[in-house]
């Protein structure tokens, strides 16, 4: 085995894989290890009726700043990988992407905000919900700047800024606020958390560009809005499946019943963590690959990294799976009721994980319009079987069909890989 090992590692694409792996792997151990902490707190210190109203803002928050990044996310990620020793370039890419970005997320926070008494009393017959989406509706603005910023310094390879850019910076700041000022309510919540997001997007902005070329080649626009306009629906239905079921509980139940949901799926997606961390490394990878046209990197690549997944990952999975109980538990007591919820939601990421970096593999080659239509599918899945198994089954519904979708989207990624690429990442045993 060791010999094996040893045999694999001596290829040079390989190496570079599994050790910077090893480093974003370590740094989303932080991250996912300061998301769980930043979960705990809000839990423990609220209390389920409160939580589920900071989550259920959160998640509309998350899915506004989805739409309002136009698909922007990956095409910074392609564009600025495939030229990411110009530093102009690297720029350009960037602030033509906010350019467009910024003003569609102040139209959803001013809107946001404008409605929010509306959306509280009609849509959720929340009252008490109002102050919070008021308060977490700037975090918009915030979210889109971090989002498109990481991804521009993932594909710089800059992963010890890309990482708590995206995760660990403001979650870290709203945390330790939360805990000095001891508050209890998910209208303050929301303001520490739309704050915190106001400092890191600034600094990492600042940090992303700093230093870079002042003179270069324009990137194409014509290029990146072909590339951002499928991305955007990818985008827009991927967000859909993550977080539309947070909502729609929201609107069919308790405010409890969301902080449970929200709780389970942010524990289950741990397991996904490792997924993160390796795409932080072999997107970038992908994007190169393509533009050299070396297929052959492409597959060796994704290969190697689905096997590095199935490895780490599986433990993370089982342990979820015997020990939902002791994992709901550490939010209180009150939690312990979503123990089926977690267990459920965690065969949905596992899945997602063991099919390995398939859409960006998609994304990276070109092949955009096909992660488009798995999207799709998946996305429409959810907004249409969501509604109607929460109304049947309650949130236990609401999770088995999260869970479904979200390994439909990745297997049907999986055969478009077959397709496209001539190769299936489940038959990650198969010689590289």
């Amino acid at each position: 085995m060791l010999y094996k090992i040893k045999a694999v590692l001596r290829d040079a694409e390989h190496r570079h894989t599994a050790i910077n792996a090893a480093i974003a792997l370590t740094i989303r151990v932080l991250g996912a290890g300061m998301a769980f902490l930043f979960n705990i707190v809000i839990a423990r210190q609220l209390g389920a009726e409160q939580a589920g109203y900071f989550f259920l803002g959160l998640a509309l928050v998350m899915l506004f700043s989805s739409v309002a990044r136009l698909g922007f996310d990956n095409t910074v990620l392609r564009f600025t990988s495939a030229d990411a020793d110009n530093g102009y370039t690297v720029k350009a890419i960037l602030n033509f992407a906010l350019k467009y970005v910024l003003p569609i997320a102040l139209i959803f926070t001013a809107t946001t905000y404008a409605f929010a008494s509306w959306l509280a009393e009609n849509v959720f017959k929340m009252p008490e919900l109002t102050d919070t989406l008021q308060l977490i509706a700037p975090a918009i603005v915030g979210l889109s700047i971090v989002f498109l910023v990481a991804m521009s310094l993932q594909a710089r390879h800059k992963l010890i800024a890309s990482i708590p850019c995206q995760n660990i910076a403001h979650l870290m700041l709203c945390g330790v606020a939360v805990i000095i000022f001891s508050d209890k309510s998910a209208s303050a919540v929301s303001l520490y958390f739309s704050l915190s997001l106001g400092v890191s997007s600034s600094f990492f902005y600042w940090l992303s560009i700093k230093n870079l070329n002042s003179n270069g080649e324009k990137p194409d626009p014509q290029q990146l809005w072909y590339s951002a306009r499928p991305n955007w629906i990818i985008m827009m239905m991927n967000q859909s499946v993550q977080w539309c079921a947070p909502i729609i509980i929201g609107v069919f139940l308790v405010a409890q019943q969301v902080a449970f949901f929200s709780v389970a799926q942010r524990i289950a997606m741990l397991t996904s963590f490792i997924l993160m961390a390796v795409n932080l490394v072999v997107a970038p990878k992908f994007s190169a690959f393509h533009a050299k046209g070396d297929d052959v990197g492409i597959r060796k690549t994704a290969l190697f990294s689905v096997r590095l997944l199935v490895l780490s990952a599986l433990p993370i999975v089982l342990f979820m799976l015997i020990f939902p109980d002791f994992l709901m538990g550490l939010f209180g007591e009150e939690f312990r009721q979503g123990t089926l919820i977690l267990q459920i939601l965690v065969l949905g990421q596992a899945v997602n994980v063991v099919t390995g970096s398939v859409g960006f593999l998609l994304m990276m080659s070109g092949h955009e319009r096909d992660m488009r239509l798995v999207t799709l599918i998946s996305g429409f899945g959810v907004l249409i079987s969501v509604p109607i198994f929460t109304k049947l089954f309650g949130v236990i519904g609401a999770a088995s069909a999260t869970a479904f979708f979200i390994s439909l989207q990745n297997l049907l990624a999986v055969y478009f890989v077959k397709k496209r690429l001539g190769f299936n990442t489940l038959k990650f045993w198969q010689k590289i």
